[in-house]
């Protein structure tokens, strides 16, 4: 080692010590910003749980009645707010269904709050450190533990919007978010079995995660595809036996209500922001038609298709796992025949590999534009910032799908053009 180089490394080392203590002081003002809100946020689900006040109250009432000897279907607080999963999520609540509705409220944001920081963190820690390519001996100095931060955050903000819909409204993608990421973490660590579990929560809860079968497929990955498949069928083949009798019933009602869409949702609704809501409102505009809700759009279906293979082929030659995955996370949301705005959560780690690649790229990249334009068409179309009826022409407009397809095609556009991301490092 020479002496410009001994000199050197102190100040690198006391430089990264005290980026790591910013790390630890920004975290612990995050955390207790998480415990605070909670206070708010568990007041939107009322005091009553035999009443729709917001999602949270539908989940709670489900595994009560699964805790109860009863399945999740038999009863719902009311008409338009049934139990839409499988027996899976009932059931992974029934610790909080034991406690009062307040408590078991704030502990419900408190988990998907800091569900959603993991899954910013994770996704930042994987485009900043792609594959995991530095050295163990390298973490002290050279990881980017700083920019990681930043990027985590920087997600965070574009979507903040979402983030606090689903606050608000008591969902469950938050969590969905931080499973999909995690599949995705753990495999690039070479962790296949907690991986392969990730996944199977994640589609056991909620259908759309099952994409990722896919993204396997294209990473030729048939053994590992097929077995995320056999622990996704155990896992719920396992939500249903503990229902008992009523588990054939359950299944059949589960399929109706979600899958044929039995309940009669309109897909055409201008909440709807996925690519099957914008074909049914284009549609529309020439007469009304009851295709709007039946379970399957041709149009729709073509159109997913050709998407999902262009994103096959694309996928199929990248240089790295975390780069390949990103548009997959995009399409969870567009080729949902539904997607609220709070669903777009999910767009965390695409986000965040925009952001990276920003970092490496020049100034006035495509990824920069994309993500001015996506946080432009997912926060400023909120009806707190330009008011209802504004809002409620964006949303006729399919402006939040906009943003997240101009986010996929970013993505499509940086994978094809670097074949291999490289670690970004601090000076």
């Amino acid at each position: 080692m020479s002496t410009h180089e001994t000199n050197r490394h102190p100040s690198n080392s006391q430089s990264t010590t005290g980026r790591l203590h910013w790390v630890r002081y920004v975290c612990g003002a995050l955390a207790l910003l998480v415990l605070g809100a909670g206070l708010y946020f568990s007041q939107l689900s009322g005091t009553d749980p035999r009443v729709y006040s917001n999602d949270f109250n539908v989940f709670y009432h489900a595994a009560s009645e699964v805790l109860s000897g009863r399945d999740p279907y038999q009863s719902s607080l009311g008409d338009w707010t049934p139990y839409l999963y499988t027996p899976l999520l009932a059931e992974l609540l029934i610790p909080l269904a034991v406690l009062p509705l307040k408590l078991a409220a704030y502990l419900w944001f408190v988990i998907n709050a800091f569900a959603l920081g993991a899954s910013a963190w994770l996704s930042a820690i994987l485009v900043a450190d792609p594959g995991g390519k530095l050295r163990a001996n390298d973490v002290a100095e050279r990881r980017p533990i700083f920019i990681s931060l930043l990027v985590a955050m920087g997600s965070a903000l574009v979507l903040s919007r979402f983030a606090l819909d689903n606050f608000s409204l008591g969902q469950v993608n938050s969590l969905i978010a931080f499973l999909c990421v995690a599949h995705v973490y753990l495999y690039v660590k070479g962790r296949k079995a907690a991986s392969a579990l990730m996944f199977a929560l994640a589609a056991g809860i909620k259908l759309t995660p099952i994409l990722f079968i896919v993204w396997h497929l294209a990473r030729r990955r048939l053994k590992f595809a097929a077995a995320c498949v056999v622990v996704l069928a155990a896992v719920t083949l396992l939500s249903f036996l503990p229902l008992g009798a009523r588990a054939a019933d359950a299944w059949n009602t589960f399929v109706g209500r979600t899958i044929r869409n039995e309940q009669g949702f309109d897909y055409a609704y201008a909440g709807n922001q996925s690519l099957r809501g914008l074909i049914e409102r284009v549609e529309g505009d020439a007469g009304p038609s009851d295709a709007s809700r039946s379970p399957a759009s041709a149009p729709a279906s073509i159109t997913s298709v050709v998407l999902i293979l262009f994103t096959v082929l694309v996928a199929a030659r990248a240089g790295d796992e975390t780069a390949s995955a990103a548009p997959f996370f995009c399409l969870l949301v567009v080729l949902s025949p539904l997607s609220w705005k709070a669903h777009f959560v999910s767009l965390i780690l695409p986000i965040s590999y925009l952001m990276a690649r920003t970092i490496r790229g020049k100034r006035g990249s495509l990824a920069a534009l994309s993500l001015v334009a996506s946080l432009i068409l997912f926060n400023l179309t909120s009806p707190r910032v330009i008011g209802l009826p504004a809002a409620e022409w964006a949303d006729s407009h399919s402006l939040v799908l906009a943003g997240a397809l101009i986010t996929f095609v970013a993505c499509i556009v940086e994978l094809s053009s670097s074949r291999e991301s490289q670690p970004l490092t601090l000076p």
